[in-house]
């Protein structure tokens, strides 16, 4: 029996389902040994389209061995810049490939066949066959990976470090706090920054289970005094990036004696007096901050956190409270027929991607 050659980054991978491409009888091999060593990994840069009611979409899959057996994923849209991912899980059996996104994402399974990549891409509601042409050899990540010790009076964990590839001496840099439930949008975000020029760091806490908890205050500031010690990063432009329920916990760290340099905050719930409270201390240091709201997330009461954390933080300048009314809770609009009749890939709520990486960067001057 073949074993799966594979690359975890969360879990374990949740099968979505395309009937053509399901394992006969066949499991991975508990020890993770290899019965065939010989078939090549297919590694590579694949492109090819998908498609679904008339529309066409171009979609780039880079596949590198980052190890002995293992690969590791880069899907990109050229047309829609902002979707590009890296697959946070990833299985291939001779010659069978599946990879996904993250709990809820894109998903597809593939079987190659000699330069060829034939299967079937799942995307929210919309499931359709692709056949991919490998086009040469794959691209390597613009920026280096590590692990990072980050410790605290609860013990330490292995943060994720992104350290970007360029002739930059100090790079700004981003902490990434992350529920296990938002650690997928931590990552998707980490890389995208990286690519970009920030050294980014993810680091997970539990959700607090009362307002005194102060275990995620606890690893916000110890990463961000890890990442304050890099030699490739600029000790005074770090800052934190949270989404949902963290994000009171990661203001009081970052209005803490030595502030951060900003704070990104996404669906930070302020719907009531008592809740925006926790932002003041953001206020009270002058720490600027971009708090975003996706107008269709359910997960928190969005009118109501936006109006009252603009008041909570005083309207200082630097500090931007910004809502994108169409956008899922992901800020992706969901695809969708248009006027016309004609098929709308879901793509990035509009100015996203490009008002975050500008809102960064003026606090990095």
């Amino acid at each position: 029996m073949k074993s799966i050659r594979s690359v975890y980054s969360i879990g374990a991978l949740a099968v979505s389902g395309a009937g053509l491409l399901l394992l006969a009888a066949c499991s991975a091999d508990p020890d993770g040994s290899q019965a065939d060593a010989s078939a090549p990994l297919p590694t590579g840069h694949y492109e090819g389209p998908i498609s679904y009611q008339g529309t066409e979409l171009r979609v780039a899959l880079d596949l590198c061995e980052v190890a002995p057996g293992k690969l590791q994923a880069d899907v990109s849209f050229p047309q829609v810049p902002g979707l590009e991912f890296e697959a946070a899980r990833l299985k291939y059996q001779e010659p069978q490939l599946r990879l996904e996104q993250g709990v809820g994402g894109i998903s597809l399974q593939a079987v190659r066949e000699g330069d060829f990549l034939r299967g079937v891409l799942s995307w929210d509601s919309v499931r359709t066959d692709f056949v991919w042409a490998r086009r040469g050899e794959a691209a390597p990540r613009p920026f280096r990976e590590q692990t990072l010790a980050v410790r605290t009076a609860g013990g330490a964990q292995a943060g994720q470090l992104r350290l970007p590839d360029d002739t930059v001496t100090h790079h700004p840099a981003v902490a990434l706090v992350a529920q296990p439930q938002t650690l997928a949008a931590a990552q998707t975000r980490a890389a995208y920054l990286a690519r970009r020029g920030f050294v980014t760091l993810v680091v997970t806490a539990a959700t607090p289970a009362q307002p005194t908890d102060s275990g995620a205050y606890q690893v916000a500031a110890a990463a961000l005094a890890a990442l304050r010690r890099q030699a490739a990063v600029d000790s005074g432009r770090v800052g934190y990036w949270v989404r949902g329920s963290l994000a009171p916990q990661v203001a009081v760290a970052a209005g803490k004696d030595k502030p951060a340099a900003f704070v990104v905050m996404e669906a930070a719930p302020a719907a009531t007096r008592e809740q925006a409270a926790a932002y003041l201390p953001l206020s009270r240091q002058r720490v600027p901050v971009l708090a975003l709201y996706a107008g269709l997330d359910t997960t928190t009461n969005v009118r109501e956190s936006a109006q009252r954390l603009r008041a909570a933080l005083g309207y200082r300048s630097g500090s931007q409270v910004r809502v994108y009314p169409q956008a899922g809770s992901e800020f992706r609009q969901r695809g969708r027929l248009g006027p016309d009749g004609q098929w709308q890939w879901p793509r990035p709520a509009e100015g996203y991607w490009e008002g975050l990486v500008e809102w960064l960067r003026q606090r990095g001057k």
